[in-house]
């Protein structure tokens, strides 16, 4: 299926799909007005400066510029491409979606049959070419999460494993919640749960469970399903079992703990485990635990810390700071183990890095006697966990200042202290507080910090704060650099490649509409009728801005299909991030800049192209142009456009009789016609003028 042709099918979707409800399963959302309110998820947003506007069905934040419709909100805050935000609308709104048959053409997908023949299970693997969707690997997650499951309850094989799990004090209401599972030893398990049809061992493979030799990836290891914030399973983790066969073998036994590689469900660098189960909780505390591993989690659940989530093998990042953000945990408390790798995590510059760059309020932990949180847990129970986070957590800054003073006479050593105070500095410099209030909380904690500084250095705070200036300067090349590396992954380059044509328009910022070609674009989305009235004073030839013929184009096909041009069937044409988001921006300026608060409340029509206005008016629910203001504006952009042709031509005749080219009567038979051309329009500019005061 051509997804982006298929326009109805996108229609249909949008719909069914209510924007408001669709934001607010990601982040909370108030009234404001006529619009919702919320904070923003990809930038530090204290103040609320997400925009969804329930009547045009879009959203906007003006301060990173980002908007669009509901498919660009799913892809953004999914950081996925268009084609998987659309089947997930799809699946949202319980729209069936047709699929690409033999000959190419759309067919609608049909279930598979349950029963197949003897010879048809027998059939062996062959390379197949099947079109997966996303919905189709959440399901196949979920029965793999249900099949390890049911096997380490009922499984004779998996007793090692429960025996494991009593040891480590895990319950069966443990097991149940977070749905702990066993692979068996089996080599082929899988194959053969799967029948061996082509289609589902693809889908195995996509997953990440099924390998070389049709092998499963984690057989004869504890299972645990690892699932988003909206609890579907998107991906495992293995742990080896103590005294299995696998112990023995040298390749699992340095090998404690497998992850599912990356793929189009899972990132580890942005799945918190655990946090569907504890997003509830971390909203009524507006705090999150971090833990380090999957156990460390399970227990602090179990012991009644239901606001506890735990990393997935990588050390916690920018994106899960603002994943916890979202779900306003005010308070971020890094919980360590008290052997020397947890200290040296704790000391990790660029952890710390990420916490001060996002505005987070981050704690770390501790804990004593080289304990993890499961065996601390076990061995002093909740009291004592309570008791250590009230009184041994650390502030991220006063924890900075420990890390790179221990060891060092700040009052003696001059040298020690001085590069100390650098590598403190250089840290604190990742604070975003360009651009933020003079009283925002992160200004004011800086500036307590820096006197902080000042009186533990012995040093005058200016000169503390230059030094500061020093590494910001730094700091913000190092972002700009990252963000660069960033924006040119293979992810972000395969994605971009695979984008339409469209989004080159959007490389060269000169290629934009100007003034009058906003204004013209701007007067569309607000009174779809006005088009009819351009078609023949400004064809798209006259337009300079390719942004500009894209839309005229895509208008005239709209419109040769019989649907007016409206900003919904616009929008929902184009499946590029920057165009909807463009569009959504020109739509916003067109009705403050047309409409005033008082016309806004109550739709006005004028009486022009009444037979098309009886189609719109079901759809358009804002206002629409006074008669007398609309005309005016439209010939007030005609007028501009022959203004700017006429300037246009006037330069190009300059430039032709100041070139070489022509001859000394050719240049006086050009300068004729064109004194003969001024004349014209002058006396056509006379007549108007004397028609509109007759």
């Amino acid at each position: 299926m051509s997804i982006s042709s298929d326009d109805q099918v996108k229609e249909r979707i949008r719909e069914a799909i209510d924007i408001v409800d669709l934001v607010s399963q990601y982040i909370p959302l108030r009234r404001s007005g006529r619009n919702y309110v919320g904070r923003c998820p990809w930038h530090d947003d204290s103040r609320p400066s997400l925009q969804v506007n329930p009547i045009r069905q879009t959203f906007k934040c003006w301060v990173c510029d980002i908007g669009g419709d509901v498919f660009s909100f799913v892809m953004k805050i999914e950081n996925v491409g268009f084609r998987e935000a659309f089947e997930i609308l799809a699946d949202k709104a319980g729209i069936s979606l047709p699929k690409k048959g033999k000959n190419g053409n759309s067919e609608r997908r049909t279930e598979p049959r349950e029963q197949t023949t003897e010879k048809e299970e027998n059939v062996t693997t062959e390379p197949l070419t099947i079109e997966i969707t996303r919905k189709q690997l959440f399901q196949a997650a979920e029965w793999l999460a249900k099949s390890y499951h049911e096997t380490l309850l009922h499984s004779e094989e998996a007793e090692i494993a429960r025996k494991y799990l009593t040891e480590r004090g895990i319950d069966n209401n443990a097991v149940k919640k977070f749905q702990l599972g066993y692979a068996p030893m089996e080599y082929e398990w899988l194959v053969n749960k799967v029948k061996r049809k082509p289609d589902r061992l693809q889908i195995l493979e996509i997953i990440g469970n099924l390998k070389k030799k049709n092998e499963d990836f984690f057989r004869g290891r504890l299972i645990f399903p690892i699932r988003d914030e909206n609890g579907r399973t998107v991906a495992f983790g293995g742990r080896l079992i103590p005294n299995s066969p696998l112990s023995r073998d040298s390749w699992h036994k340095d090998r404690k703990y497998l992850n599912s590689s990356e793929t189009t469900l899972f990132s580890k660098h942005k799945i918190l485990y655990g946090l569907d189960l504890a997003r509830h909780q971390i909203k009524e505390t507006r705090r999150a635990l971090i833990m380090e591993g999957y156990t460390d989690c399970i227990a602090a659940h179990q012991f009644g810390f239901s606001d506890a989530v735990a990393v997935l093998g990588t050390a916690l990042g920018p994106a899960h700071i603002r994943l916890l953000s979202r779900l306003d945990a005010d308070k971020i408390i890094l919980m360590l183990d008290g052997d020397k790798a947890g200290q040296m995590k704790a000391e990790s510059d660029q952890v710390l890095k990420d916490f001060i760059a996002e505005g987070a309020d981050m704690a770390v932990l501790i804990l004593p006697e080289g304990l993890d949180p499961c065996e601390f847990l076990e061995q002093h129970g909740t009291e004592a966990l309570e008791l250590l986070l009230k009184t041994e957590t650390v502030d991220a800054l006063e924890h900075i200042f420990r890390s790179k003073t221990r060891g060092i006479d700040l009052k003696n050593d001059i040298i020690g202290s001085s590069k100390a105070l650098d590598a403190i500095l250089e840290i604190i410099a990742f604070a975003p507080i360009k651009g933020t209030a003079p009283d925002s909380p992160m200004r004011f904690r800086i500036e307590k910090t820096i006197q902080n500084l000042s009186v533990r250095f012995l040093m005058p705070a200016d000169e503390i704060r230059q030094r500061l200036k020093e590494k910001q300067r730094k700091a913000e090349t190092e972002i700009k650099r990252n963000f660069n590396h960033n924006e040119n992954t293979t992810e972000n380059i395969e994605r971009t490649e695979n984008m339409e044509n469209t989004n080159q328009l959007w490389f060269d910022k000169t290629l934009l509409p100007d003034i009058l070609e906003r204004d013209m674009l701007e007067l569309w989305l607000t009174d779809p009728t006005a088009i009819y009235e351009f078609w023949e004073a400004v064809p798209p030839e006259r337009c300079r801005s390719p942004v500009t013929q894209t839309l005229y184009k895509k208008c005239n096909e709209l419109i040769e299909q019989n649907k007016p041009a409206t900003f919904s069937r616009l929008i929902v044409s184009f499946d590029d991030l920057r165009i909807k988001n463009f569009l959504v921006e020109l739509d916003e300026s067109g009705r403050k800049k047309f409409f005033s608060d008082k016309d806004s409340e109550q739709p006005v029509y004028h009486d022009e192209l009444e037979e098309l206005n009886k189609s719109l008016r079901e759809e358009m629910e804002e206002p629409q142009l006074d008669k007398e203001l609309r005309a005016r504006l439209i010939q007030e952009i005609i007028d501009g456009f022959d203004r700017r042709d006429s300037e246009r031509t006037k330069i190009s005749d300059i430039s032709t009789l100041r070139g070489d080219n022509l001859s000394e009567t050719e240049k006086v038979n050009k300068l004729l016609q064109i004194q003969e051309k001024l004349r014209k329009q002058q006396e056509e500019k006379r007549k108007k003028l004397g028609t509109e005061n007759g």
